[in-house]
């Protein structure tokens, strides 16, 4: 019985998201904006900026200037987190030497846009990203730059 407790709880930890993989501090998000680069995959922008070590570290921005109601900002946040939560494992895979500052922006207007959506922006955002910080780590490696810098 003591094992299936154990069993059950062990999975709990590869889902969760902790404090130390919450991206906060004044200098830490004022970097990210100022020297990081960003991307959109509708309704979701991306705004990143990699490190050299830690663990890769998020945060969620909801506009109050598109959604007025604080019940619509915070599902959407809810929806961001749930969808980078469950998926966080496709930016720490295998060789990743490169820790992430993410800020998850919504910029759609409007109703709130479903879960779904919401985890294929997601999806597609993680997957673009590991394919950057692949990218970058090679160059770093090697000390070239890249052709088009």
């Amino acid at each position: 019985m003591e094992n299936d407790a154990q069993a059950g709880s062990g999975g709990k930890g590869r889902y969760a998201l902790p404090k130390t993989e919450r991206l906060s501090g004044r200098d830490d998000i004022g970097r990210l904006f100022t020297r990081g680069e960003a991307f959109l995959v509708y309704p979701v922008k991306c705004t990143y900026r990699f490190r050299e070590e830690g663990p890769n570290r998020i945060m969620v921005i909801v506009p109050k200037r598109n959604h007025k109601k604080a019940v619509s900002r915070n599902l959407l946040k809810r929806r961001m987190r749930e969808a980078y939560r469950l998926n966080k494992h496709v930016l720490a895979g295998e060789g990743a030497t490169l820790a992430a500052d993410i800020a998850f922006s919504y910029v759609a207007k409007g109703e709130p846009i479903d879960y779904r959506t919401i985890e294929k922006a997601v999806v597609s955002i993680l997957n673009r990203l590991c394919t950057i910080r692949n990218k970058d780590a090679a160059i770093r490696e090697t000390g070239e730059q890249p052709a088009g810098k």
